[in-house]
């Protein structure tokens, strides 16, 4: 029964782990790689030139983190929405298309490549399709933890995961300008609010009957009212 109970905080671990090393990797190359410029080129950009692999790999490697932390959200047990497993899986397994489907160059990005053809590749409509549908997963994810955290008392995570769903549907759905800035803002705001809930959860599992079974809820925030952390 502990061994049960260790292993699904080892799968809950990766959900506090994928959002900083995704932000972490990209930031870096946001900071680091001639000619780009986050005001004019995405960050998917990033994953083409020849340090694009270290961005590929940050996809690949926060979607399976993201995937590991949905099985432990499901080894938690029926305490948790229904569908927070499935939505945490799609997140992951958007992430992991977004980095295995590169996107075509553009904007004068990387430096070096040919000037993008008429009509969009097959891997680039696929990469075009999959950053959306990880937002979308992540929006209803939210949504749901938000009725969920309202009906057990928990404003603080209540409003929070709501107000994370609402702000990531207006920076990634909401037509205008600067798109590539608000998508980069969208991922870290996202990601915060993951790695927070990720934590909520691991405490929980914890506190938790042996084998790994837990309500969040147990986990009574301190004398601030700040949830405490994992």
């Amino acid at each position: 029964m502990r061994s049960a109970a260790a292993r699904t905080r080892r799968w809950l671990t990766g959900g506090v782990v994928a959002g900083p090393l995704f932000v972490g990797v990209t930031a870096a190359g946001v900071l680091t790689r001639d000619g780009f410029d986050l005001r004019r080129h995405g960050i998917s950009l990033l994953s083409l030139g020849d340090r694009g692999w270290i961005q590929i790999a940050s996809f690949v490697a926060a979607g399976a983190l993201s995937i590991g932390f949905g099985v432990g959200v499901r080894r938690l047990g029926p305490g948790l929405p229904a569908a927070a497993a499935p939505l945490i899986w799609g997140y992951g397994g958007a992430l992991i298309a977004t980095g295995v489907f590169l996107v075509d160059p553009g904007a004068g990005f990387p430096l070096d490549a040919a000037a993008p053809g008429p009509a969009m590749s097959w891997h680039g409509v696929v990469h075009a399709i999959a950053p959306p549908v990880a937002f979308g997963c992540l929006i209803g994810l939210g949504l749901v933890f938000a009725r969920w955290f309202a009906a057990r008392g928990r404003t603080g995570w209540a409003v929070a995961s709501l107000l994370m769903a609402v702000a990531a549907l207006l920076l990634i759905f909401l037509p205008g300008g600067g798109g590539s800035v608000r998508s980069a803002l969208a991922v870290v705001l996202t990601s915060a609010w993951l790695t927070g809930l990720a934590r909520l959860l691991r405490r929980a599992a914890d506190e938790g009957l042996p084998g790994g079974s837990a309500d969040p809820t147990r986990v009574e925030p301190d004398r601030s009212g700040v949830p405490p952390r994992g």
